[in-house]
């Protein structure tokens, strides 16, 4: 018994010291894992691969601001003073609340919100360029510089010079401005909007707040000191989103195809350049998406530099007025409603045909749904408008419209577009149920529209679908579903055979001007 006591604590003994060892390595390790440990409150460092990596990004953004800033201007614009009236006519923005043009003469732009007394003295604005032209010449936004009586362009180093307004165009919102330097300067290289991607980095660069102006006493003095004042300022961001739209002072013609970007733009750098990793000029910005309470939120929009805009770029620096094709009719998308109504899969629904144009001698009508033009399927508006904008007047080309189900092939002599004879989109309105009030339109009345007759809107249940789809009172029915309505009773038979679910389209006439209406989903 005793023998084998011995004999198991000789055994223990053996395996306490290799159990013992281990156990001590164990802590070691243990010890020497916990001491190498990052503290919570110091920075790991970065492996020397990944630092490498930062170094080379960080040194293509130095490159990307040394090559563009010094073509980068700042512009002061000046303006007589005028009356109230005539300022609140010629400026007010017709764009959404949330929405600012900015930056061009009178900032911020009047409305009727935002009541403005008359100046007593010049009226002063600011904003940036870009020099395009070892020659001289800058490009910025019309908006800037389109009614300035008086341009002076400053550069970062001091020198400044008179500049005169040589093109200016509208629809684009781009404007040329030419200096009579005694050098040649320094030019930004123009890229291609159009091969750059949603994500890629951009970098904007201009004047932010360079220079602010007081209508009362006529100057203008900077929010930073002297020698700062000239000096442009760069922010980095992405393209957020492209063909982006926004509405212009004009009404039924918006800015088409802009690029978003969330490199913060502010006051002053309006007219600047977007640039991308190769530093050349993809885009001019031209707005910011704002709020009442927290102003700029870092969605910006710039005019893409493509080949379309460089060619109204060549046009405004010889002086030459910008020519666009024009087709005569008022589109608006393909919406779910419509394609259900109108059996189309794909096109753009003419909403109106403008008389004495292309369109109506063409033979294009209203509610026709355009499939092709020039053999291109249209997919949507701004492809389409775009489209037209880019023929050359006086060129014949074939469309392809549906009409009553079937597919007929058009012919139409495209011609100049003329900003004076441009109408006003008629107004229309999504989503809603019917809640209408109605009666037979008096034959007078229907005579003197020159119909066939129809229904009175009387009055209207704000709580009704048809009131969310935008009909109103004193509205004029005389379609629902492509069916046509003469009367009380036509009406009542057509809209009977609703059923829930269905998309509804309803032709109606507004203050002699058709329009339509839409339905996607009847709720009751």
């Amino acid at each position: 018994m005793y023998a084998n006591k011995s004999n198991s604590g000789r055994r223990y003994a053996k395996l306490a010291w290799p159990v013992g060892f281990l156990v001590i390595l164990a802590i070691g390790i243990a010890a020497a894992t916990w001491t190498d440990r990052p503290s919570h409150n110091t920075a790991e460092a970065a492996p020397p691969a990944d630092l490498r990596t930062l170094e080379a990004i960080q040194a293509g953004l130095n490159w990307m601001a040394a090559e563009v800033k010094p073509t980068v201007v700042f512009i002061e614009v000046e303006q007589k003073a005028r009356d109230h009236d005539a300022i609140t006519e010629g400026r007010e923005f017709d764009v959404p609340e949330r929405f600012r043009d900015f930056f061009g003469p009178g900032f911020p732009f009047p409305g009727p919100d935002r009541p403005q007394s008359p100046p007593r003295g010049p009226e002063l604005g600011q904003g940036s360029g870009v020099v395009i032209d070892p020659e001289g010449y800058i490009l910025t936004n019309n908006h800037v510089v389109g009614s300035a009586d008086k341009v002076k362009v400053h550069f970062s180093d001091g020198e400044a010079h008179q500049a005169e307004v040589v093109g200016t165009d509208v629809l684009s919102d781009l404007a040329v401005i030419k200096i009579e330097a005694d050098r040649k300067l320094k030019a930004a290289k123009l890229g291609n909007a159009e091969v750059s991607r949603v994500g890629s980095w951009v970098m904007a660069i201009g004047y932010p707040f360079g220079a602010a102006h007081s209508r009362t006493s006529g100057t203008v003095g900077g929010l930073f000191d002297t020698a700062q004042r000239f000096e442009p300022t760069v922010t980095v961001g992405v393209i957020s989103a492209k063909d982006r739209q926004l509405r212009s002072n004009i009404p039924g013609r918006p800015y088409r195809d802009l690029i978003q970007t969330d490199a913060p733009i502010n006051p002053g750098s309006s007219g600047g350049p977007l640039v991308n990793i190769r530093a050349e000029v993809i885009g001019i910005n031209q707005a910011i998406f704002t709020t009442p309470i927290s102003g700029n939120i870092g969605v910006g929009f710039a005019v893409p530099i493509n080949e379309n805009t460089k060619s109204v770029i060549e046009a405004l620096k010889g002086g030459e007025p910008v020519v666009r094709g024009q087709l005569g009719v008022h589109v608006d998308a393909l919406t779910p409603a419509l394609k259900s109504v109108y059996d189309a899969e794909h096109g753009v629904f003419v909403e109106e045909v403008v008389p004495d144009t292309p369109a109506s001698r063409g033979g294009l009508q209203a509610e026709d749904v355009i499939l092709r033009y020039r053999g291109e399927s249209m997919l949507s508006v701004d492809q389409f408008v775009n489209a037209v904008l880019r023929t050359k007047p006086g060129t014949t080309v074939g469309l392809t419209v549906l009409r009553d189900g079937e597919a007929l092939d058009l012919e139409v002599t495209i011609e100049a577009l003329s900003l004076e004879t441009a109408e006003s989109k008629p107004k229309r309105a999504k989503g809603g149920k019917l809640g209408l009030t109605i009666e037979t339109l008096p034959a007078a009345r229907a005579s003197e529209m020159g119909v066939a007759g129809g229904v009175l809107v009387r009055s209207v249940d704000p709580g009704g679908q048809g009131a969310r789809a935008g009909i109103e009172p004193g509205d004029v029915i005389f379609k629902v579903n492509r069916q046509p309505i003469t009367d009380v009773a036509s009406y009542e038979s057509v809209v009977g055979q609703l059923k829930r679910g269905d998309a509804v389209v309803i032709r109606a006439w507004r203050s002699d001007r058709a329009f339509t209406a839409q339905i996607e989903r009847l709720e009751e």
